[in-house]
């Protein structure tokens, strides 16, 4: 006999020894009962949900197409250049003297597929412009070749750059450098008075190895 049946047959008996006037309250009491075990499992895979999205472990960085391309000494991508707005990246905007720069989002992962020589070690340059909240900056993890790299700040006239090694290697993809934020926020949520819902991480302006 199943779970399912030892349950059927046990409320059967409850409900033939009760009069008829306390059936009703009886059948009450017990879709009251189903539906708070039903709330406590949902706000159980709630957790997990969160969990699973605050956690950078159930991203899947992508294949690296091999490319016959040359490699190049040095390599510089601008916030400017052609980039899809479906690619994890808004509409280019303008600032300073001529500059460019694009928030990322609304998902939490950026690549970039750099055709660099890296037959002698390189210096990973990224140009930050702004951060949608301060605390985001230091919760960004780097990549490269799907491997978790550190990497320092540097503070510049308008923003920061994120620098990293980039160690020698003889593979003939492109370099994937890719750039994870964990979280993201919309300028609504961090000023009430904003009606800007997107999701935001950092002000991307420039990529450069060389």
């Amino acid at each position: 006999m199943t779970d399912k049946d030892q349950i059927f047959n046990g409320m059967k008996d409850e409900f033939s020894s009760l009069r008829s006037e306390e059936r009703a309250e009886y059948l009450l009491e017990k879709v009251a009962e189903l539906y708070a075990i039903i709330n406590s499992q949902q706000a159980h895979i709630n957790k997990l949900e969160k969990a699973v999205y605050d956690s950078e472990l159930f991203f899947n960085l992508p294949e690296v197409t091999l490319m016959t391309r040359s490699k190049l000494p040095r390599v510089l991508i601008d916030a400017n250049d052609v980039v899809p707005v479906g690619d994890n990246f808004y509409e280019a905007e303008a600032y300073g003297g001529g500059g460019h720069y694009r928030w990322t989002g609304p998902e939490r992962l950026n690549n970039f597929h750099v055709p660099v020589d890296r037959t002698q070690e390189k210096t990973l340059r990224i140009s930050i412009v702004n951060a949608i909240k301060p605390e985001i900056l230091n919760s960004i993890k780097l990549y490269v070749d799907g491997e978790l790299v550190s990497y320092d700040f540097e503070k510049r006239n308008e923003g920061i750059e994120l620098i990293a090694a980039l160690p020698v290697s003889s593979r003939a993809q492109d370099t994937l450098i890719s750039l994870f934020i964990p979280h993201l926020f919309s300028p609504s949520e961090v000023k009430p008075e904003s009606s800007d819902n997107r999701k935001l991480g950092i002000a991307f302006h420039k990529l450069e190895v060389l």
